[in-house]
């Protein structure tokens, strides 16, 4: 009997066991349900702020306002798909540009060019050195490149009020997207022909020639190589040297021996005034070897190739080369001008003859990327001067005539790089004009009673807006200006300083691309 009394209690013992064991596992299953739903609800809520961003980043930076509204309603719409309620979530604007490894900060020129951004404040934490990536805070009254949305949702436990944990947090989730220029330039499929003014006026002021030179190298550093397919053409016109790459021609002359014979045994007519330049307007081809990565993973222009080299050895022109006189036609030693409508011409028949994938031996890009848009990157700092006379119908893509004025002086000049612009423009090919300095004030003439300013040439040259606006042109010698007219979303750019080119031309290929992306911003938690 006793020993039947201790097997009876060592029963009830393990029922108590038992008992005990199975309200710990299913406090421990209710806890996970928790736990899981928890989990859930922080990853939906990071799906839907990740799409949140994208839909309101899509508006930047024409419309900042609509910007943040739209990013309020994807998000409150995601969850509430989700059957998880509404939220409004935290919005933020930002800036993000390159970080300058010598201030130790945001590149200010670059956050200027871009956003139109004036005030010089920021948390050192929001720059992250080893991506080379900064981002500054930006308000409504900028043109804003990313969008920062956040939320910290409350979640209700089902298990877990009855152990006295009725809810628990997500914690701060955020998302960040960025349109266009986002310290580098996002891969988007471009055959690009950069032309760069090397005649004699930008030897003034000193240290314009230098400055733009750095703007693109800047620029080119910031591409992407494996996407974006680069040549480049010069004014005035050049020869190609294995020695400096981009050399001046031999002797002065600018123009073939035939037209000068034919012009030397015949008299002045029409024909002769049909004449062909002897030197290359982009000298340098396209390639897709430019830049280099270092051990950190920040890129840069690898000045050891052959663009790089093209671009830091490059020099002014002469000045003086030999043209046909515009009185006999006869060969004549004079400053060579600018040519801007042959120049222009020139960079559009080399796009328009050349596929860098056939003709030049380049791999093809990934078709999901699309179709290459042509684009040609124009700067100059001058008014046209075309300095002989040429035949009109040297005014057409279908030919490789020079262009000189027919007719009404600088005016003409002016009235042929408005036509070539058309031209290029119906052929599907993206301009973007960047004047500097002179253009600012420089005048064509005028007609009508009207001052006919140079920069106007220029805006009108480059290419609409996406809504179809065209470009137009501030004088931005004016204070203010400069950095209104470099973030109004249109095509037209402005130095009106030798300093600002450095910035200029990373504003104008940010411009280029539509593509956005999510990103990773440092501190963005602390984003209001």
């Amino acid at each position: 009997m006793k020993k039947l009394r201790i097997r009876r209690g060592e029963r009830g013992a393990v029922a108590i066991v038992v008992a005990i064991s199975l309200v710990m596992l299913m406090a421990a299953a209710a806890i996970g349900i928790d736990i899981a739903k928890l989990a859930y609800e922080r990853q939906t809520l990071q799906n839907s702020l990740d799409a949140a961003a994208a839909a309101g980043v899509l508006k930047l930076p024409d419309d900042p306002p609509a910007a943040i509204l739209e990013a309020e309603k994807f998000a409150s719409a995601n969850m509430v798909g989700a059957q998880l309620g509404s939220i409004t979530p935290s919005v933020a604007l930002r800036c993000v540009t390159s970080y300058n490894t010598t201030t130790k900060s945001p590149d200010w020129a670059t956050v200027l060019a871009v956003c139109g951004i004036t005030s010089h404040t920021f948390d050192p934490l929001d720059c992250n050195e080893e991506t080379g990536i900064c981002s500054v805070k930006c308000t409504a009254a900028n043109h804003c490149n990313t969008i920062v949305v956040k939320y910290n949702k409350t979640v209700d436990y089902s298990f877990g009020p009855a152990i006295g944990i009725p809810t628990g947090q997500t914690g701060t989730v955020v998302s960040a997207a960025c349109r266009g220029y986002c310290g580098t330039v996002a891969p988007n499929p471009m055959d690009v022909v950069v032309m760069a003014d090397r005649t004699p006026s930008m030897k003034s002021p000193s240290g314009a020639f230098a400055n733009m030179k750095s703007g693109i190298q800047d620029m080119l550093g910031s591409m992407n190589q494996d996407q974006q397919y680069v040549a480049f053409g010069t004014i005035a016109l050049s020869w190609p040297s294995t020695s400096n790459m981009v050399a001046e021609p031999s002797g002065g002359n600018a123009f073939t021996d035939a037209d000068y014979k034919a012009c030397t045994y015949c008299s002045w007519s029409a024909y002769n005034k049909k004449w062909h330049w002897a030197g290359k307007w982009v000298p340098i081809d396209y390639t897709n070897k430019y830049t280099k990565t270092d051990a950190s993973g920040v890129t840069s222009l690898d000045t050891s190739t052959t663009l790089g080299k093209s671009v830091g050895q490059l020099d002014y022109s002469d000045l003086t080369v030999d043209y046909p006189s515009s009185s006999s036609g006869s060969k004549t030693s004079t400053n060579e001008g600018t040519h801007l409508a042959s120049a222009l011409k020139g960079a559009t028949r080399y796009l328009l003859a050349n596929d860098p994938v056939t003709d030049l031996g380049l791999p093809k890009r990934p078709e999901e990327y699309g179709i290459p848009q042509k684009v040609i990157i124009f700067e100059t700092d001058g008014a046209p001067s075309e300095i002989f006379y040429s035949d009109s119908s040297a005014v057409s893509l279908d030919n490789d005539l020079a262009i000189g004025y027919a007719g009404n002086g600088q005016r003409q000049s002016c009235e042929n790089f408005a036509q070539i612009a058309t031209l290029a423009k119906a052929k599907g090919i993206r301009l973007i004009t960047i004047g500097v300095g002179d253009v600012n004030t420089a005048t064509c003439g005028s007609y009508g009673g009207k001052t006919l300013y140079v920069r106007d040439y220029l805006a009108a040259a480059a290419s609409p807006t996406k809504s179809g606006k065209a470009s137009d042109a501030y004088n931005c010698t004016e204070s203010g200006k400069t950095e209104l007219e470099n973030s109004d979303g249109d095509n037209y750019f402005c130095a009106a300083t030798s300093a600002d080119l450095k910035s200029v031309f990373i504003a104008a290929m940010g411009s280029l691309t539509d593509k956005s992306k999510l990103m990773s911003l440092p501190n963005a938690d602390t984003f209001t």
